[in-house]
């Protein structure tokens, strides 16, 4: 499932991956504003990943949670709280756990671009 967004700031899209030799799958984008704000990404059907990755394209955005939860209950919250500049990816996320049928990745960020305040 891609999800496309209209770029006003920064933009902010989760990919997954399959296998570990395999190619990254878009999960999703969001838009990211000049404020700190919260997303839910949310990941129709089974689909399980063994990891992930944050990737920001336009403007930087700093990362002060990730949460990803599984569709047996389960929850993992990711340690990223960096600055990501643009065109860049967090580190491979390695995800917990043999079921790793992801069902959302909630993020709570802010653009920090030079404009700021």
């Amino acid at each position: 499932m891609n999800l496309k967004a209209i770029i006003a700031g920064a933009l902010v899209m989760v990919a997954a991956c399959a296998t570990p030799a395999g190619a990254w799958t878009q999960i999703g984008a969001r838009d990211v504003r000049d404020r700190t704000d919260r997303d839910v990404i949310v990941v129709e059907g089974p689909r399980q990943f063994e990891r992930i990755k944050l990737c920001v394209y336009r403007n930087p955005v700093h990362f002060y949670d990730v949460d990803v939860f599984y569709r047996n209950g389960g929850h993992q919250d990711v340690s990223v709280r960096a600055r990501i500049n643009p065109g860049e990816c967090t580190r491979v996320i390695d995800l917990n756990g043999d079921d790793r049928n992801i069902t959302r990745v909630a993020l709570v960020y802010e653009e920090t671009s030079f404009r700021r305040r």
